[in-house]
């Protein structure tokens, strides 16, 4: 465990990212296990969160290492102007950020970089969307690490995130920590993860079984007839 708290200073205002709901709750958050995923619907802050923590650790908002330094647009909030890192003893010795929506931009910075051919023997741009992910994280994540995902289930089939979560498990047994935002119902079943749910409310600890989106999987799938009825009715 490497992060322990992303904890905030400043005070609530009436303007973006200060009025989101989350930020009143954030200092009594605690990421107490190597992995936490964080689930809500849009527009409810989860990458803001996430993005305050990435800026903290000195990592590329699009993506990637301390190494990346390419920027496309600027577009992160001003939240980590107020945060900090409250830290556990152990220092991580690897440090990567995957964000779904501009990995494309990665992956052209790894291949015109020359790590493409060097980690992955051809340009990361040569494979599908959803090997690309899975390459990324088996060649080029060394564990004792800290990891930080934005939903990195989009391009990923289901087979292909259980594998994911197979990689994320051995990363984990070599001392890893993951801090995740998703959607996915297969990858909230993480064993024994941490599972953080953002509302219109705020931010709390929750279960499984208690999560807004298993219970929305769960009524589309035991009502399906009903349920696509009353959606194209309505």
């Amino acid at each position: 465990m490497y992060i322990k708290q992303l904890h905030y200073d400043g005070v609530e205002e009436g303007y973006f990212p200060y009025n989101l709901p989350f930020i009143k709750d954030i200092n009594n958050i605690l990421f107490t296990r190597p992995m936490t995923l964080i689930t809500g619907e849009n527009g409810v802050g989860k990458s803001t969160f996430l993005e305050a923590i990435v800026e903290l650790l000195g990592l590329n908002l699009e993506g990637g290492s301390k190494n990346n330094q390419f920027l496309t647009r600027e577009t992160q909030s001003d939240l980590a102007k107020d945060c900090r890192l409250i830290r556990y003893a152990s220092y991580p010795k690897d440090h990567y950020f995957y964000r779904a929506e501009s990995f494309y931009n990665l992956t052209t910075d790894l291949d015109d970089l020359g790590v493409s051919d060097d980690l992955f023997e051809r340009p990361l741009h040569s494979f599908s969307r959803g090997q690309s992910i899975k390459a990324l994280v088996q060649k080029r994540f060394f564990g004792h690490g800290i990891y930080l995902f934005d939903e990195p289930e989009t391009g990923l089939s289901l087979q292909s995130q259980l594998e994911l979560m197979v990689m994320m498990n051995d990363l984990v047994k070599l001392d890893s920590q993951f801090i995740i935002c998703t959607h996915s119902p297969i990858l909230l079943m993480f064993p024994e993860a941490d599972i953080l749910e953002i509302t219109e409310e705020g931010i709390k600890n929750t279960t499984l079984e208690e999560s807004n989106i298993i219970e929305q999987w769960d009524m589309v799938f035991s009502r399906k007839n009903h349920f696509f009825n009353q959606l194209f009715d309505s």
